[in-house]
């Protein structure tokens, strides 16, 4: 006997049997897997005619719910499919009425809001991304799965939740961060994208009007450069990989020329990732998921291999479909292929008086707005989470600072002062030895001292 496909679902609500309960009320179910940036999600429309649900089977949000799709006869008989979901905090519950819906919506984020909501002031010291990511998983109880080379992180501060800011400081290295059935799992996608095609797809089998390719060369990058000056070593480090019309600046904290490469191939990696976009639908496909690479056939020039970017399965009253988001596959900059260098500061002897080279060199009108300001060299101000930077012109901050300063000269330049740890340091030589960095006029607040 030849028996036809068939679907079941598995959905459990707080633990406990939903769609067995449930049977035939669910309408449709859609689960989305993506490989990069946002959490898993699961919407579900449940046909709620059956007071049943006014009457004590409303979800609530903040419960969890997991899901398997089960698919019976799918590509040969007797075969049994499964595809599981993972597990889902609902964050989006709503009832309508006349048609009686419900609709059902929850992430695969941590149960605790704390993971994305409580800010945290933390000072990362002589650690790496790999134990930073463990410690912050065991905080809220989830398993962590790291497949990456890792990196040391001699220094970094945070201040932001645990959720943004550990997937900035993965960004910052080329590493991708998912949360996946109460797990964090950091990968490399570039990594990923060199992998084997784990299914490939003729033009014969993807659905009629699902097919979409785009790309653009606006995007594109074909090298780039790294710039930094730690005040504090006294240093600049600089590198630069590829070359060509189209480069990409990059300005942040680094420890290391090996430092500095990383990051800025990951940016330049991360910035050409997408420049070719594909999408599809297929008949159910329980094969590939986000992060996997796929192969593509029958398109002529159009045919090789891509990344998986996001999957979404839907289950309704007309089976299973499946649709893929994909990027293109191209050449990756590498941190081996970069060319650097450290060069340091000049050392010059200290006077033993202040310096005020700065007010020789700075223009007049400079000097005017830093005397309308109010700023004057050694005063001491008050910084609250305050925004530093490496330069008066540098688009983004390399950390925060709190706590009581002193500006370095009361010049004001692109709406900044130069400011410094200690009063003994303001004017003195060398300036890379002696300034902290760069704090926006508007969160230096004259100190209780100063206004005695």
């Amino acid at each position: 006997m030849i028996e036809t496909r068939r679907l079941a679902l598995d959905v459990r609500y707080n633990s406990y049997p939903f769609a067995g309960q449930v049977g035939g009320d669910i309408e449709s179910l859609t689960y989305t897997d993506s490989a990069a940036d946002n959490s898993d999600s699961i919407d579900i429309t449940i046909n709620a005619q059956d007071r049943k649900w006014l009457l004590g089977w409303m979800p609530e949000k903040g419960a969890t719910l997991r899901a398997r799709i089960l698919g019976y006869n799918w590509e040969r008989q007797g075969q049994r499919s499964i595809m599981e979901c993972g597990l889902f905090v609902l964050d989006d519950v709503s009832f309508s009425d006349a048609p009686t819906t419900l609709q059902v919506g929850g992430v695969s984020k941590p149960s605790d809001s704390d993971f994305s909501e409580l800010e945290r002031d933390v000072i990362w010291k002589n650690t790496s991304i790999k134990r930073i990511g463990a410690k912050i998983a065991a905080r809220y109880g989830l398993a962590f799965t790291y497949d990456a080379d890792d990196y040391d992180i001699e220094c970094d501060e945070q201040d932001g939740t645990d959720s943004s800011y550990y997937n900035g400081l993965c960004k910052n290295y080329g590493l991708i961060l998912k949360v996946y059935a109460r797990r964090l799992w950091v990968y490399d996608r570039e990594k990923y994208k060199a992998k084997r095609a784990v299914r490939t797809f003729d033009r014969s089998q993807i659905r009629p009007g699902s097919f979409g390719y785009t790309t653009t060369l606006s995007g594109t990058y074909t090298g780039g450069y790294f710039n930094y000056t730690d005040a504090d070593k006294d240093i600049d480090i600089e590198c630069s990989v590829g070359g060509g019309s189209h480069t990409k600046s990059v300005n942040r904290r680094a420890t290391s020329v090996y430092d500095a490469s990383v990051q800025l191939c990951a940016e330049l990696n991360s910035a050409n990732h997408g420049t070719v976009k594909l999408r599809f639908g297929v008949d159910g496909d329980w094969r590939v998921s986000a992060g996997n690479c796929i192969a593509l056939t029958g398109f002529g020039n159009l045919n090789g291999k891509y990344f998986v970017d996001k999957v979404t399965h839907k289950i309704s009253s007309n089976g299973l479909t499946t649709d893929f988001e994909c990027s293109g596959i191209g050449p990756a900059f590498h941190s081996w292929d970069v060319g650097g260098k450290i060069v340091y500061h000049e050392k010059t002897a200290d006077s033993g008086v202040s310096y005020d080279s700065t007010y020789a060199t700075t223009s007049p009108a400079a000097g005017a707005a830093s005397a309308a300001a109010g700023g004057e060299a050694g005063q001491a101000i008050t910084l609250n989470k305050a925004p530093l930077y490496v330069s008066s012109t540098a688009k983004n901050k390399a950390g925060t600072k709190t706590g009581t300063y002193w500006l370095y000269d009361g010049i004001l330049i692109n709406g900044r002062y130069r400011v410094t740890n200690s009063a003994a340091r303001c004017g003195k030589l060398p300036v890379g030895q002696n300034v902290t960095g760069w704090v926006p006029a508007s969160y230096c607040i004259a100190s209780e001292e100063a206004k005695k």
